[in-house]
Parts: C-alpha cells; structure tokens; sequence
C-alpha cells in the first residue's frame, strides 16, 4: 500500500486535501456519510421527533392567542399526527389533554363534529395527573 496515495471521502470518493486524518471532503458529506450509518432506533427516533415538532408547529400557528377551538379535520389538513405527543394531563373533571411541548390539546365533540381545544401549556399540567400505577 503506498502511503503517498492521496485519501478520498469516505461518502463521495473525492480525493481528501488536508490534514492527514481527514475523512470528508466537507461537512454536507460528514452529515450524510453519519446520517446514513445510524442505527436503525435512531432513525426512528428522528422520525418520532420530527413529528412532535411538527404537531407543535400545527398548534401553535392554529391558536396565536393561547387558546383556540378548530376542527379535527383542519388538523388533518395541516397533517397533524395524533400518535406524537410529549406527555399528558388528566384534569379533575378526566378530560385530557395531550401535550406537544409547550401547546396541548383535548378532544372534543359539538354537535356531532369533532374538534380540538388548544391551550398554551399551563404551569399546573407539570403535575403528574395520571395514576398510572394504580390498581384498579
């Protein structure tokens, strides 16, 4: 193996120029090269993540007051995915809240059509409000 051979990327071939342990050509590679040879749950993970950030994205340019009421289906145009959320809150009256952060909403029903409140998170929803422990 000759040693003078001149390195190249290790995601696009390019000849390296540098220091001598380099191994990208430039950062947009170093990302892909790291992004591809993730673990699988770590993919996963991203996916999961990107999706809460886009449910709260949602929530918050749907209720710029704090508070609001829209229908389910205006949520699912703007591709709202109810399987992400943060956490949840179960207030006394055991209606919940599913939180995206620092927004949350809780399903109701008017008249027949589905809808969602949305509040801004609110300092009691911190509170452990589920017993999830608790014998039945």
């Amino acid at each position: 193996m000759n040693n003078l051979s001149p390195k190249s990327c290790l995601q696009c071939g390019k000849p390296l120029v540098g220091r001598a342990d380099k191994k990208y050509c430039d950062a947009y590679c170093r990302n892909s090269y790291n992004n591809q040879h993730k673990a699988e749950d770590e993919h996963f993970i991203q996916l999961v993540n990107a999706g809460i950030r886009r449910n709260r994205r949602i929530l918050k340019d749907l209720s710029p007051e704090g508070k609001a009421t829209v229908r389910k289906e205006v949520l699912d145009q703007m591709g709202y995915d109810f399987r992400y959320f943060s956490s949840i809150f179960k207030t006394g009256d055991s209606r919940l809240y599913y939180l995206v952060y620092d927004y949350a909403f809780s399903p109701v029903f008017e008249k027949g059509v589905e809808k969602a409140l949305i509040v801004q998170r609110q300092d009691y929803m911190d509170r452990l409000s589920l017993e999830i422990w608790k014998k039945p």
